[in-house]
């Protein structure tokens, strides 16, 4: 895995060549709708900034409102909830600060599936496992886990949670990200392979920090996923990757799998489509999803609660 690594850089230099002569106007114009305010709908939130100067509290006041029209099963949460150095430990102040105080409606008070973001290797990765012992709404048994949502008596979700930050080849060689080398990307790998292979679901989605496309100019792919975990969303029909990190809404599609990007709570950033984008905005905002036996669809919210882009997967 490591030889690999060595080689992503050189590709990503030459993905930003590529990327410079897209052509802006490309995405097609979408079709908006609101999220359904009945029915299994989950919320996503990524990248949600800091208790510091870049916090944006329009984002969590939003999901705290929208919560109650819209009664959310679950929330999943895609890493670096904690800029910019993640948690000194399970005490950390920034638990009650960004968490505890931030989203206190009743109809948040339920399980946050969540994982690892860059960020949090900064400070103490372990603390956020741990933390699930001390307040069992934070989920994350695991810094990779696995989990099933029933939609209704014949429908289920299979979610995989993977822990993206071992396969970023800069991390490695950054003092301050060392706890990575702690990681061993195939084991993540393996255990994305044996929980697929096993999966009998109706809808698969495997979530990550780390988008596998972006049309990002300044984060590119990640090759490393490309390489080691494309490969099984593929082979085993996965319907959704979602993922964070760039700092912005966007939507790819590419080889039968759907790419979900999910914006931040802080520092929005720059656009710059791609041949395989859908849709792309800077914003700030989370993501709704809605759920039934034939529909898998998902809604980009920005913070004043309007929904910039709706999409639905159908399926038999």
């Amino acid at each position: 895995m490591r030889s690999k690594l060595n080689q992503y850089a050189v590709r990503n230099f030459g993905w930003g060549l590529i990327l410079l002569l897209l052509v802006t106007g490309c995405q097609p114009t979408p079709k908006i709708e609101n999220p359904p305010v009945s029915g299994f709908n989950f919320f996503v939130l990524s990248d949600m900034g800091s208790a510091g100067p870049y916090r944006e509290d329009s984002v969590a006041k939003t999901v705290n409102k929208l919560s109650k029209s819209l009664h959310p099963k679950f929330v999943i949460n895609q890493g670096d909830f904690f800029h910019d150095a993640g948690v000194r430990d399970t005490l950390d102040s920034l638990w009650n600060a960004q968490f505890g105080k931030m989203f206190t409606a009743p109809e948040l008070q339920l399980k946050w599936y969540s994982i690892l973001g860059n960020h949090e290797y900064i400070g103490n990765p372990q603390a956020l496992v741990d933390y699930g012992k001390h307040n069992p709404r934070w989920t994350m048994p695991a810094r990779n886990y696995t989990f099933v949502q029933q939609v209704d008596s014949v429908t289920s979700i299979r979610f995989v949670m993977i822990d993206t930050s071992p396969f970023v080849l800069f991390y490695h060689r950054d003092p301050k990200y060392h706890a990575v080398n702690s990681q061993d990307p195939a084991k993540t790998v393996a255990f994305v392979d044996s929980v697929l292979a096993r999966s009998h679901e109706k809808w698969k989605v495997v979530i990550g920090h780390h988008p596998i496309y972006t049309s990002d100019f300044v984060h590119g792919n990640t090759y490393g996923l490309v390489d080691e975990v494309l490969p099984l969303l593929r082979k085993y029909h996965v319907d959704f990757y979602f993922s964070g990190h760039v700092h912005k809404f966007e939507h790819i599609q590419r080889d039968g799998v759907d790419y979900m990007i999910t914006t931040t709570g802080a520092k929005p950033r720059g656009t710059n489509p791609w041949f395989f984008t859908r849709f792309v905005e800077k914003s700030l905002g989370f993501t709704v999803c809605h759920v039934t036996a034939h529909d898998f669809s998902f809604y980009f919210v920005n913070e004043k609660g309007k929904t910039l882009y709706s999409y639905g997967r159908k399926k038999k």
